[in-house]
This record gives structure tokens, sequence and C-alpha cells, in this order.
């Protein structure tokens, strides 16, 4: 009898408390919103690309803005702002671009953007490597970067498409 009431009042308490947790704060409450820059080198002639072209970019294909071949960087599958990056960008879940990734290979096709972490190295190779091209969080752009508008919009214009 003591056994079944001590089990009967875990269960309670733990009902409740599974009960309350959720209703009081709605999940992603409070928590501000990230905006993810595209970025280029400061002196990259490159200042805006098309939606369009940065998911063609980022899923293989060639692309030239401003007369420069750009070369797309990616951070590693893991990190929060890729997940955002390929969920916004590409449309696509983790599962599915490996699967792409693993289509194009057998199909003979060029192969996925080189990956580089963390993010302060792939900022400082954005930088050097001519043509190169990356994101990062808006409030984490490195100095020797700049931000590039997409479809003209820049990273604080209301209705900027990368913001998770």
């Amino acid at each position: 009898m003591k056994t079944r009431r001590s089990f009967l009042t875990a269960c309670l308490g733990i009902s409740c408390l599974v009960a309350t947790s959720g209703v009081t704060t709605p999940v992603g409450a409070g928590e501000a919103k990230t905006r993810l820059a595209i970025v280029v080198s400061k002196d990259s002639p490159v200042s805006d690309i098309s939606f369009y072209e940065l998911k063609r970019l980022y899923l293989g294909e060639h692309i030239n803005a401003s007369g420069k071949r750009l070369l797309p960087l990616n951070l590693t599958p893991n990190s929060r702002e890729r997940g955002a990056f390929d969920k916004t960008v590409l449309g696509m879940s983790p599962e599915a671009i490996a699967r792409y990734w693993v289509d194009r290979k057998i199909r003979g096709d060029s192969g996925p953007p080189k990956t580089i972490e963390p993010l302060d190295l792939l900022q400082r190779v954005v930088a050097r490597l001519d043509g190169a091209i990356g994101y990062a969080p808006v409030s984490e752009i490195r100095p020797e970067l700049k931000a590039v508008r997409i479809d003209g919009k820049g990273p604080n214009d209301n209705g900027y498409p990368l913001e998770f």
C-alpha cells in the first residue's frame, strides 16, 4: 500500500511537471532571431546576389558575379548557422542534402562546397581567398569582410531572407 501510494505520488508529480512545463513558455519564446549575412572580402566587386543564384551556387553550380567566379564555403553540418542556412536557402534537411551530394557524385557532377570550421577561420579564408563567399551571423562579421545584398536587401533591411 505504501509503495503504491509513493508510486502514485511520484507519477502525479511528474505529470504536473510535464503539464506545466510547456504551458508557461512557448517553444522559442524570448529567443532573439539571428540574421545570417552572406559575406565576401571587403575588396571584392561582388555586392549583390539573387537568392536563386545563391541557392544554385550552394547546390554545386558555377556562378559568376561581377566578373568573378564564386567559391562557396560552408560551416560544418552540425553548426547552428549551417542548419539554418541549409533550411532557409536550400530548403533541405541534413539528410536530404547528404542524399543530394551522393547523387551528384554518382552522376560525376561537382562536389559540395568546402567546409571550414570554426566560423572565425571561415571568415579569415573568405577575406583572403579571391572569389570566396560564405556566411556569418551579422553580429559576428569580421572587419575585413562585407555583407552582400540578397535581391537588393541588406542584412539590416526588412524582408531580408536569411533570418532564423
